[in-house]
C-alpha cells in the first residue's frame, strides 16, 4: 500500500475529489497533444467525467 492509497485517504471525499481533479487536468494536458480530433474529444470527455465525479464527492471543491 503506498502513501496515496491509505484507508484514511480513501474515506476523505475532499482528498478523493482532489485526486479526480488531478486526473481530469492530466487528461486535458494529454488531449492538447492528441494526434486526432477523435482522440482529443475522447480524452476531454474522460476529463469531464473525472470532474463530474469530483463534484459528486465534494461539491465545495469545484475549481473555477
Amino acid at each position: 500500500m503506498d502513501f496515496y492509497d491509505t484507508p484514511e485517504r480513501r474515506l476523505d471525499p475532499r482528498i478523493a475529489a482532489e485526486g479526480l481533479r488531478e486526473q481530469a487536468a492530466s487528461c486535458r494536458r494529454l488531449a492538447a497533444v492528441a494526434r486526432t480530433r477523435a482522440g482529443r474529444t475522447s480524452i476531454e470527455a474522460l476529463g469531464d467525467h473525472f470532474d463530474e465525479q469530483a463534484r459528486k464527492l465534494d461539491p465545495s471543491s469545484q475549481r473555477r
